[in-house]
Protein backbone atom coordinates (compact mmCIF):
# COMPACT_ATOMS: atom_id res chain seq x y z
CA UNK A 1 0.00 0.00 0.00
CA UNK A 2 2.86 2.36 0.86
CA UNK A 3 4.48 1.67 -2.47
CA UNK A 4 1.24 2.38 -4.30
CA UNK A 5 0.70 5.63 -2.42
CA UNK A 6 4.22 6.78 -3.06
CA UNK A 7 3.98 6.01 -6.74
CA UNK A 8 0.96 8.25 -6.95
CA UNK A 9 2.57 11.18 -5.16
CA UNK A 10 4.57 13.76 -7.14
CA UNK A 11 8.27 13.26 -6.95
CA UNK A 12 10.20 15.79 -4.88
CA UNK A 13 12.88 17.79 -6.64
CA UNK A 14 16.48 16.73 -5.87
CA UNK A 15 19.04 19.22 -4.55
CA UNK A 16 20.73 21.22 -7.22
CA UNK A 17 24.36 20.49 -7.87
CA UNK A 18 25.10 24.25 -7.60
CA UNK A 19 24.01 24.48 -3.94
CA UNK A 20 27.04 25.00 -1.63
CA UNK A 21 26.31 22.91 1.49
CA UNK A 22 29.07 21.72 3.78
CA UNK A 23 29.42 17.99 3.72
CA UNK A 24 29.17 17.59 7.47
CA UNK A 25 26.13 19.82 7.75
CA UNK A 26 24.53 17.95 4.86
CA UNK A 27 25.15 14.69 6.58
CA UNK A 28 23.65 16.00 9.83
CA UNK A 29 20.65 17.64 8.26
CA UNK A 30 19.79 14.79 5.83
CA UNK A 31 17.94 12.59 8.36
CA UNK A 32 15.98 15.59 9.69
CA UNK A 33 15.04 16.73 6.16
CA UNK A 34 13.94 13.25 5.17
CA UNK A 35 11.77 13.03 8.27
CA UNK A 36 10.21 16.45 7.59
CA UNK A 37 9.60 15.61 3.95
CA UNK A 38 8.00 12.29 4.84
CA UNK A 39 5.73 14.05 7.38
CA UNK A 40 4.70 16.69 4.80
CA UNK A 41 3.94 14.01 2.25
CA UNK A 42 1.95 12.06 4.79
CA UNK A 43 -0.16 15.15 5.64
CA UNK A 44 -0.98 16.01 2.04
CA UNK A 45 -4.25 14.52 0.66
CA UNK A 46 -4.11 11.95 -2.06
CA UNK A 47 -5.66 13.22 -5.32
CA UNK A 48 -7.13 10.54 -7.58
CA UNK A 49 -9.23 10.73 -10.74
CA UNK A 50 -12.67 9.28 -10.03
CA UNK A 51 -13.53 6.07 -11.83
CA UNK A 52 -10.03 5.13 -13.00
CA UNK A 53 -9.11 2.58 -10.34
CA UNK A 54 -10.23 -0.90 -9.39
CA UNK A 55 -12.62 -1.36 -6.50
CA UNK A 56 -10.00 -2.96 -4.18
CA UNK A 57 -7.82 0.15 -4.39
CA UNK A 58 -10.66 2.25 -2.99
CA UNK A 59 -11.14 -0.22 -0.15
CA UNK A 60 -7.41 -0.08 0.72
CA UNK A 61 -7.48 3.71 0.73
CA UNK A 62 -10.46 3.74 3.05
CA UNK A 63 -8.72 1.32 5.44
CA UNK A 64 -5.51 3.38 5.53
CA UNK A 65 -7.24 6.48 6.89
CA UNK A 66 -5.52 8.81 4.44
CA UNK A 67 -7.55 11.73 3.11
CA UNK A 68 -8.41 11.14 -0.52
CA UNK A 69 -9.74 13.77 -2.94
CA UNK A 70 -11.40 12.47 -6.08
CA UNK A 71 -11.45 14.74 -9.11
CA UNK A 72 -13.44 14.47 -12.34
CA UNK A 73 -11.73 14.74 -15.70
CA UNK A 74 -12.66 17.90 -17.58
CA UNK A 75 -14.04 16.82 -20.93
CA UNK A 76 -13.18 18.73 -24.06
CA UNK A 77 -15.85 21.02 -25.47
CA UNK A 78 -18.11 19.58 -28.16
CA UNK A 79 -16.96 22.14 -30.64
CA UNK A 80 -13.36 21.12 -30.33
CA UNK A 81 -14.16 17.41 -30.11
CA UNK A 82 -16.56 17.43 -33.06
CA UNK A 83 -15.59 20.32 -35.35
CA UNK A 84 -17.86 19.04 -38.17
CA UNK A 85 -20.94 20.13 -36.19
CA UNK A 86 -20.02 23.77 -36.65
CA UNK A 87 -20.28 23.35 -40.41
CA UNK A 88 -23.46 21.22 -40.38
CA UNK A 89 -25.68 23.67 -38.44
CA UNK A 90 -25.54 26.54 -40.97
CA UNK A 91 -25.77 24.03 -43.82
CA UNK A 92 -28.99 22.55 -42.37
CA UNK A 93 -30.46 26.05 -41.95
CA UNK A 94 -29.64 26.86 -45.58
CA UNK A 95 -31.23 23.63 -46.88
CA UNK A 96 -34.40 24.25 -44.81
CA UNK A 97 -34.72 27.77 -46.16
CA UNK A 98 -34.38 26.51 -49.74
CA UNK A 99 -37.12 23.88 -49.19
CA UNK A 100 -39.52 26.51 -47.81
CA UNK A 101 -38.82 28.85 -50.75
CA UNK A 102 -39.49 26.08 -53.29
CA UNK A 103 -42.75 25.13 -51.54
CA UNK A 104 -44.00 28.74 -51.51
CA UNK A 105 -43.14 29.24 -55.18
CA UNK A 106 -44.84 25.95 -56.15
CA UNK A 107 -48.01 26.88 -54.26
CA UNK A 108 -48.18 30.29 -55.90
CA UNK A 109 -47.65 28.85 -59.37
CA UNK A 110 -50.26 26.14 -58.81
CA UNK A 111 -52.83 28.66 -57.60
CA UNK A 112 -52.22 30.85 -60.65
CA UNK A 113 -52.66 27.95 -63.06
CA UNK A 114 -55.79 26.69 -61.29
CA UNK A 115 -57.44 30.10 -61.41
CA UNK A 116 -56.75 30.58 -65.11
CA UNK A 117 -59.76 29.79 -67.26
CA UNK A 118 -62.31 29.61 -64.43
CA UNK A 119 -65.79 31.04 -65.18
CA UNK A 120 -65.27 33.92 -62.73
CA UNK A 121 -63.70 34.62 -59.35
CA UNK A 122 -67.10 34.27 -57.69
CA UNK A 123 -67.75 30.98 -59.49
CA UNK A 124 -64.40 29.60 -58.44
CA UNK A 125 -64.83 30.64 -54.82
CA UNK A 126 -68.21 28.96 -54.47
CA UNK A 127 -67.24 25.91 -56.45
CA UNK A 128 -63.97 25.42 -54.58
CA UNK A 129 -65.89 25.41 -51.31
CA UNK A 130 -68.26 22.85 -52.73
CA UNK A 131 -65.50 20.62 -54.04
CA UNK A 132 -63.97 20.66 -50.57
CA UNK A 133 -67.23 19.27 -49.18
CA UNK A 134 -67.44 16.72 -51.93
CA UNK A 135 -63.99 15.33 -51.18
CA UNK A 136 -64.48 14.91 -47.43
CA UNK A 137 -65.40 11.24 -47.48
CA UNK A 138 -62.33 10.17 -49.45
CA UNK A 139 -63.76 9.69 -52.91
CA UNK A 140 -61.65 8.40 -55.80
CA UNK A 141 -58.79 10.46 -57.15
CA UNK A 142 -60.59 10.61 -60.49
CA UNK A 143 -63.36 12.62 -58.81
CA UNK A 144 -61.13 15.63 -58.16
CA UNK A 145 -61.86 17.46 -61.38
CA UNK A 146 -61.11 21.13 -61.00
CA UNK A 147 -63.82 23.74 -61.22
CA UNK A 148 -62.34 25.09 -64.43
CA UNK A 149 -62.79 21.67 -66.08
CA UNK A 150 -66.51 21.35 -65.24
CA UNK A 151 -69.02 22.57 -67.82
CA UNK A 152 -71.98 24.67 -66.84
CA UNK A 153 -75.32 22.88 -66.52
CA UNK A 154 -77.45 22.70 -69.63
CA UNK A 155 -80.73 23.29 -67.75
CA UNK A 156 -81.78 26.24 -65.59
CA UNK A 157 -84.47 24.35 -63.63
CA UNK A 158 -84.61 20.77 -62.42
CA UNK A 159 -87.47 18.34 -61.84
CA UNK A 160 -88.72 18.55 -65.42
CA UNK A 161 -90.86 15.69 -66.76
CA UNK A 162 -88.68 12.97 -68.32
CA UNK A 163 -89.36 11.78 -71.84
CA UNK A 164 -89.26 8.18 -73.01
CA UNK A 165 -89.52 5.99 -76.09
CA UNK A 166 -91.53 2.80 -76.53
CA UNK A 167 -89.39 -0.29 -77.01
CA UNK A 168 -90.67 -3.11 -79.26
CA UNK A 169 -91.76 -5.07 -76.18
CA UNK A 170 -93.88 -2.13 -74.99
CA UNK A 171 -91.51 -0.94 -72.24
CA UNK A 172 -91.24 2.77 -71.52
CA UNK A 173 -87.54 3.38 -72.09
CA UNK A 174 -85.95 6.35 -70.28
CA UNK A 175 -82.32 7.46 -70.63
CA UNK A 176 -80.53 9.19 -67.77
CA UNK A 177 -77.06 10.70 -68.20
CA UNK A 178 -75.02 11.50 -65.09
CA UNK A 179 -72.43 14.26 -65.33
CA UNK A 180 -70.62 16.58 -62.94
CA UNK A 181 -71.41 20.16 -63.86
CA UNK A 182 -71.54 23.64 -62.41
CA UNK A 183 -75.08 24.38 -61.21
CA UNK A 184 -76.37 27.93 -60.65
CA UNK A 185 -77.79 27.68 -57.14
CA UNK A 186 -78.63 31.40 -57.00
CA UNK A 187 -78.11 33.96 -59.71
CA UNK A 188 -74.42 34.43 -60.36
CA UNK A 189 -73.27 31.67 -58.00
CA UNK A 190 -72.27 28.31 -59.46
CA UNK A 191 -71.44 25.23 -57.42
CA UNK A 192 -70.17 21.80 -58.50
CA UNK A 193 -73.05 19.33 -58.65
CA UNK A 194 -73.80 15.73 -59.62
CA UNK A 195 -76.43 16.38 -62.27
CA UNK A 196 -78.69 14.00 -64.14
CA UNK A 197 -79.55 15.11 -67.67
CA UNK A 198 -77.92 18.43 -66.83
CA UNK A 199 -80.11 19.47 -63.91
CA UNK A 200 -80.67 19.31 -60.15
CA UNK A 201 -82.92 17.52 -59.38
CA UNK A 202 -82.82 15.16 -62.34
CA UNK A 203 -85.87 14.65 -64.55
CA UNK A 204 -89.11 13.37 -63.00
CA UNK A 205 -90.04 9.87 -64.10
CA UNK A 206 -93.84 9.61 -64.07
CA UNK A 207 -95.48 6.32 -65.01
CA UNK A 208 -98.66 4.36 -64.37
CA UNK A 209 -99.09 1.21 -62.30
CA UNK A 210 -98.61 -1.81 -64.55
CA UNK A 211 -96.01 -0.11 -66.78
CA UNK A 212 -92.92 -1.99 -67.85
CA UNK A 213 -90.07 0.46 -67.23
CA UNK A 214 -86.59 0.30 -68.74
CA UNK A 215 -83.98 2.88 -67.77
CA UNK A 216 -80.54 3.17 -69.35
CA UNK A 217 -78.23 4.97 -66.95
CA UNK A 218 -75.02 6.38 -68.47
CA UNK A 219 -72.27 7.41 -66.06
CA UNK A 220 -70.13 10.38 -67.03
CA UNK A 221 -69.17 11.16 -63.44
CA UNK A 222 -65.47 11.13 -62.56
CA UNK A 223 -66.24 8.24 -60.19
CA UNK A 224 -68.44 5.16 -60.00
CA UNK A 225 -72.13 5.36 -59.15
CA UNK A 226 -75.40 3.41 -59.03
CA UNK A 227 -79.09 4.29 -58.75
CA UNK A 228 -81.51 3.13 -56.09
CA UNK A 229 -85.29 3.29 -56.72
CA UNK A 230 -86.36 4.53 -53.31
CA UNK A 231 -89.75 3.19 -52.20
CA UNK A 232 -90.38 0.92 -55.19
CA UNK A 233 -90.80 -2.84 -54.78
CA UNK A 234 -88.35 -4.09 -57.40
CA UNK A 235 -86.19 -7.25 -57.68
CA UNK A 236 -82.92 -7.16 -55.74
CA UNK A 237 -80.80 -7.04 -58.90
CA UNK A 238 -82.66 -3.87 -59.92
CA UNK A 239 -82.46 -2.17 -56.51
CA UNK A 240 -79.18 -0.41 -57.27
CA UNK A 241 -77.02 -1.51 -54.31
CA UNK A 242 -73.40 -2.16 -55.42
CA UNK A 243 -72.06 -5.53 -54.35
CA UNK A 244 -75.51 -7.04 -53.87
CA UNK A 245 -77.58 -6.68 -57.02
CA UNK A 246 -75.06 -5.06 -59.34
CA UNK A 247 -71.52 -3.84 -59.66
CA UNK A 248 -70.86 -0.10 -59.46
CA UNK A 249 -71.29 1.70 -62.77
CA UNK A 250 -67.79 2.88 -63.58
CA UNK A 251 -67.04 6.18 -65.35
CA UNK A 252 -67.86 5.85 -69.04
CA UNK A 253 -70.03 2.76 -68.52
CA UNK A 254 -73.80 2.29 -68.57
CA UNK A 255 -76.31 0.03 -66.87
CA UNK A 256 -79.87 -0.91 -67.84
CA UNK A 257 -82.49 -1.14 -65.10
CA UNK A 258 -85.54 -3.16 -66.09
CA UNK A 259 -88.63 -3.70 -63.91
CA UNK A 260 -92.41 -3.37 -63.76
CA UNK A 261 -94.26 -1.05 -61.39
CA UNK A 262 -97.36 -2.44 -59.71
CA UNK A 263 -100.39 -1.21 -57.82
CA UNK A 264 -98.51 -1.26 -54.51
CA UNK A 265 -96.04 1.25 -55.99
CA UNK A 266 -98.65 3.96 -56.56
CA UNK A 267 -97.53 7.18 -54.88
CA UNK A 268 -94.61 9.57 -54.40
CA UNK A 269 -91.17 7.97 -54.67
CA UNK A 270 -87.74 8.99 -55.85
CA UNK A 271 -84.44 7.73 -57.20
CA UNK A 272 -80.95 8.64 -56.00
CA UNK A 273 -77.32 7.57 -56.01
CA UNK A 274 -76.40 4.64 -53.80
CA UNK A 275 -72.62 4.87 -54.25
CA UNK A 276 -70.57 7.47 -52.41
CA UNK A 277 -74.02 8.83 -51.70
CA UNK A 278 -72.88 11.17 -48.93
CA UNK A 279 -71.32 13.23 -51.72
CA UNK A 280 -73.43 12.33 -54.73
CA UNK A 281 -76.86 12.72 -53.11
CA UNK A 282 -75.70 15.85 -51.27
CA UNK A 283 -74.44 17.05 -54.66
CA UNK A 284 -77.85 16.71 -56.36
CA UNK A 285 -77.87 13.18 -57.80
CA UNK A 286 -81.58 12.42 -57.39
CA UNK A 287 -84.98 12.79 -59.04
CA UNK A 288 -88.66 12.07 -58.53
CA UNK A 289 -90.36 8.79 -59.44
CA UNK A 290 -94.16 9.20 -59.38
CA UNK A 291 -96.46 6.25 -59.98
CA UNK A 292 -100.06 7.11 -60.85
CA UNK A 293 -102.92 4.62 -60.33
CA UNK A 294 -104.38 2.68 -63.23
CA UNK A 295 -107.24 4.64 -64.81
CA UNK A 296 -110.59 3.47 -63.47
CA UNK A 297 -109.04 1.45 -60.63
CA UNK A 298 -110.19 1.77 -56.98
CA UNK A 299 -106.93 3.62 -56.31
CA UNK A 300 -107.74 6.15 -59.04
CA UNK A 301 -111.23 6.66 -57.66
CA UNK A 302 -109.85 7.28 -54.16
CA UNK A 303 -107.15 9.67 -55.35
CA UNK A 304 -107.71 13.31 -54.30
CA UNK A 305 -108.76 15.74 -57.02
CA UNK A 306 -106.41 18.73 -57.12
CA UNK A 307 -105.79 21.72 -59.37
CA UNK A 308 -102.05 21.99 -58.77
CA UNK A 309 -99.59 19.12 -58.18
CA UNK A 310 -96.05 20.23 -57.21
CA UNK A 311 -93.07 18.07 -56.15
CA UNK A 312 -90.46 19.69 -53.89
CA UNK A 313 -87.05 18.24 -53.03
CA UNK A 314 -85.66 19.61 -49.77
CA UNK A 315 -81.90 19.28 -49.43
CA UNK A 316 -78.47 20.87 -49.67
CA UNK A 317 -75.81 21.55 -52.28
CA UNK A 318 -72.04 22.07 -51.95
CA UNK A 319 -70.92 25.36 -50.51
CA UNK A 320 -73.45 25.39 -47.65
CA UNK A 321 -76.59 26.08 -49.67
CA UNK A 322 -80.01 24.81 -48.53
CA UNK A 323 -82.15 24.22 -51.59
CA UNK A 324 -85.67 23.48 -52.78
CA UNK A 325 -85.49 21.71 -56.12
CA UNK A 326 -81.83 22.67 -56.43
CA UNK A 327 -82.34 26.40 -55.86
CA UNK A 328 -81.89 28.70 -52.88
CA UNK A 329 -84.18 31.65 -52.23
CA UNK A 330 -84.69 34.09 -53.89
CA UNK A 331 -84.23 31.82 -56.92
CA UNK A 332 -86.69 29.14 -55.75
CA UNK A 333 -89.57 29.36 -58.26
CA UNK A 334 -92.71 30.58 -56.44
CA UNK A 335 -95.92 28.58 -56.30
CA UNK A 336 -98.64 30.53 -58.13
CA UNK A 337 -102.19 29.75 -57.03
CA UNK A 338 -105.67 31.21 -57.44
CA UNK A 339 -108.31 31.66 -54.83
CA UNK A 340 -110.28 28.44 -54.29
CA UNK A 341 -107.78 26.04 -55.86
CA UNK A 342 -106.72 22.77 -54.19
CA UNK A 343 -102.99 22.27 -54.08
CA UNK A 344 -101.03 19.05 -53.61
CA UNK A 345 -97.42 19.30 -52.44
CA UNK A 346 -95.20 16.21 -52.62
CA UNK A 347 -92.27 16.75 -50.24
CA UNK A 348 -89.13 14.62 -50.58
CA UNK A 349 -86.33 14.71 -47.98
CA UNK A 350 -83.14 14.71 -50.04
CA UNK A 351 -80.89 16.01 -47.27
CA UNK A 352 -78.23 13.55 -46.13
CA UNK A 353 -77.94 14.79 -42.54
CA UNK A 354 -80.69 17.08 -41.32
CA UNK A 355 -84.45 17.02 -40.69
CA UNK A 356 -86.32 20.08 -41.91
CA UNK A 357 -89.54 21.25 -40.20
CA UNK A 358 -91.43 22.83 -43.11
CA UNK A 359 -93.98 25.48 -42.15
CA UNK A 360 -96.68 27.07 -44.34
CA UNK A 361 -97.73 30.56 -43.29
CA UNK A 362 -101.43 31.39 -43.19
CA UNK A 363 -102.66 27.89 -43.99
CA UNK A 364 -103.41 24.54 -42.45
CA UNK A 365 -102.63 21.56 -44.66
CA UNK A 366 -103.72 17.95 -44.50
CA UNK A 367 -101.12 15.16 -44.64
CA UNK A 368 -102.68 12.45 -46.85
CA UNK A 369 -99.73 10.15 -47.58
CA UNK A 370 -96.33 9.18 -46.20
CA UNK A 371 -93.54 7.31 -47.98
CA UNK A 372 -95.73 6.92 -51.05
CA UNK A 373 -98.69 5.28 -49.30
CA UNK A 374 -102.02 6.89 -48.37
CA UNK A 375 -102.76 7.33 -44.68
CA UNK A 376 -105.86 5.67 -43.28
CA UNK A 377 -106.17 8.62 -40.92
CA UNK A 378 -104.97 11.87 -42.51
CA UNK A 379 -104.03 14.63 -40.09
CA UNK A 380 -103.69 18.40 -40.17
CA UNK A 381 -100.57 20.47 -39.60
CA UNK A 382 -99.04 23.83 -40.37
CA UNK A 383 -95.50 22.49 -39.74
CA UNK A 384 -94.20 19.08 -40.78
CA UNK A 385 -90.75 17.59 -40.11
CA UNK A 386 -89.26 16.01 -43.23
CA UNK A 387 -86.39 13.63 -42.42
CA UNK A 388 -83.79 12.35 -44.90
CA UNK A 389 -85.38 9.77 -47.20
CA UNK A 390 -88.99 10.51 -46.23
CA UNK A 391 -91.78 11.61 -48.56
CA UNK A 392 -95.06 13.32 -47.62
CA UNK A 393 -98.11 14.35 -49.63
CA UNK A 394 -99.94 17.49 -48.39
CA UNK A 395 -103.12 19.15 -49.55
CA UNK A 396 -104.31 22.67 -48.79
CA UNK A 397 -106.96 24.99 -50.17
CA UNK A 398 -105.98 28.42 -51.47
CA UNK A 399 -108.41 30.50 -49.41
CA UNK A 400 -106.76 33.95 -49.36
CA UNK A 401 -107.50 36.98 -51.47
CA UNK A 402 -105.75 37.66 -54.79
CA UNK A 403 -102.45 39.44 -54.27
CA UNK A 404 -101.71 37.61 -51.01
CA UNK A 405 -98.23 36.16 -50.49
CA UNK A 406 -97.28 33.52 -47.93
CA UNK A 407 -93.90 31.86 -47.38
CA UNK A 408 -93.39 28.11 -47.11
CA UNK A 409 -90.08 27.58 -45.32
CA UNK A 410 -87.95 25.50 -42.99
CA UNK A 411 -88.33 26.54 -39.35
CA UNK A 412 -84.68 25.92 -38.49
CA UNK A 413 -83.94 29.58 -39.01
CA UNK A 414 -80.27 29.16 -39.85
CA UNK A 415 -81.49 27.28 -42.95
CA UNK A 416 -83.02 30.53 -44.20
CA UNK A 417 -79.69 32.15 -45.05
CA UNK A 418 -77.28 31.71 -47.92
CA UNK A 419 -73.52 31.73 -47.30
CA UNK A 420 -72.29 35.28 -46.78
CA UNK A 421 -75.72 36.71 -45.94
CA UNK A 422 -76.50 38.60 -42.75
CA UNK A 423 -79.49 38.35 -40.44
CA UNK A 424 -81.46 40.97 -42.38
CA UNK A 425 -81.39 38.91 -45.61
CA UNK A 426 -83.36 35.80 -46.49
CA UNK A 427 -82.25 32.77 -48.47
CA UNK A 428 -82.14 28.99 -48.35
CA UNK A 429 -85.28 26.92 -47.84
CA UNK A 430 -87.99 29.43 -48.71
CA UNK A 431 -90.71 29.19 -51.37
CA UNK A 432 -93.34 31.90 -51.79
CA UNK A 433 -96.99 31.03 -52.35
CA UNK A 434 -98.33 33.85 -54.51
CA UNK A 435 -102.05 34.40 -55.13
CA UNK A 436 -102.49 35.59 -58.68
CA UNK A 437 -104.99 38.35 -59.33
Amino acid sequence: MAAQEQSALPRQPEASCQEQVPAAAAQEEAPAASAATAAAQEARPLILEAGNYREEIYRQLAAGGKEVIFVRRRRPRSGSAYPWRRAMVPLAVLVGALVIMVAVLSFGLGSTLASAGSPSSQDQSAASSGMGNMNMSGQDANATATTAALPRATQSQGNQLATYVRDPDGAKHFTLVAEQMLWEVVKGTWVPAYTINGSVPGPMIRVTAGDHVRITFINHFHEATSIHWHGLEVPSQQDGVPGIGQQPIQPGQSYVYDFTVHDQDVGTHWYHSHYNDLNEVAGGCYGAFIVDPRPGSPQAQAAPQVDIDRTLFIGTLPGGYYVINGKSFPDVPPLHVKHGQRVRLRLIGADTLTTHPMHLHGHTFTVIAQDGHPLTQPYQRDTLEVAPGETYDLIFTAWAAPGSIYPFHCHILSHLMNPGQNASEMGGLVMLVIYDR
